[in-house]
């Protein structure tokens, strides 16, 4: 059972307009989010995945539930477009498997349906899904929905390094920087990996004297 029009805005595939709705979310790396675009219908993954790349985000598609939880746990991917109305393994299938593996537990799921229901939509955020989408989709509600959980993970990550910033000047003060301590922080290219590359310089200097 498949749904159709995935996006209703007008815009053919093909006629190669620049789209630049939807901001951009980075995460230190300078990599865009990474999105898993999971629907039976080959044009409506077309659709979705023009619209998402239009928007500055890189996808990746899977036809079924079964493919899509191999993918996920071959790949990271920051966000899961995941269809409701699929045959094999549907949408509420494929959400209950991720919710209860350890590794795919913590990936944000948007699910989307032609289903309206209240109901469904309920069950679908009480299993765990982040959003619920109807469609036919709208183009700039869905790219404003991906962005906001890609901003909200940044966010998340932010607050995690600040707090490995505090913990790195909290040891300097008591003596030195343990070894490698800001290392994955400080490979960040935004201010904050800034700012933990002159910590270790500034740990370095002073355990030299």
């Amino acid at each position: 059972m498949t749904d159709s029009n995935a996006v209703t805005d007008g815009t053919n595939v093909t006629d190669g307009t620049n789209v630049t709705d939807g901001t951009n979310v980075t995460d230190g790396t300078k990599r865009k989010g990474r999105i898993l675009v999971v629907d039976d219908d080959r044009t409506n993954r077309m659709m979705l995945t023009y619209r998402l790349e239009m928007a500055g985000l890189e996808t990746a598609t899977s036809e079924n539930g079964y493919e899509a939880l191999q993918m996920l746990r071959e790949s990271d991917f920051d966000v899961v477009l995941l269809d409701i109305l699929m045959p094999g393994m549907d949408g509420y299938a494929t959400l209950d498997l991720m919710k209860h593996d350890q590794q795919l537990s913590h990936t944000p799921v948007i699910m989307m349906s032609a289903v309206g229901e209240l109901d469904s939509v309920i069950r679908c955020l009480e299993m765990g899904a982040e959003d619920y989408l109807p469609k036919p989709l709208d183009h700039l509600l869905l790219t404003s929905r991906v962005n906001n959980i890609l901003l909200k993970i940044r966010l998340e990550q932010v607050e995690k390094a600040l707090a490995e910033l505090t913990d790195a000047v909290q040891a300097m003060a008591g003596g030195a920087l343990p070894a490698g301590a800001l290392d994955q922080v400080a490979g960040q290219t935004d201010s904050v990996g800034r700012l933990a590359r002159q910590l270790q310089q500034l740990a370095a200097v002073t355990s030299q004297r």
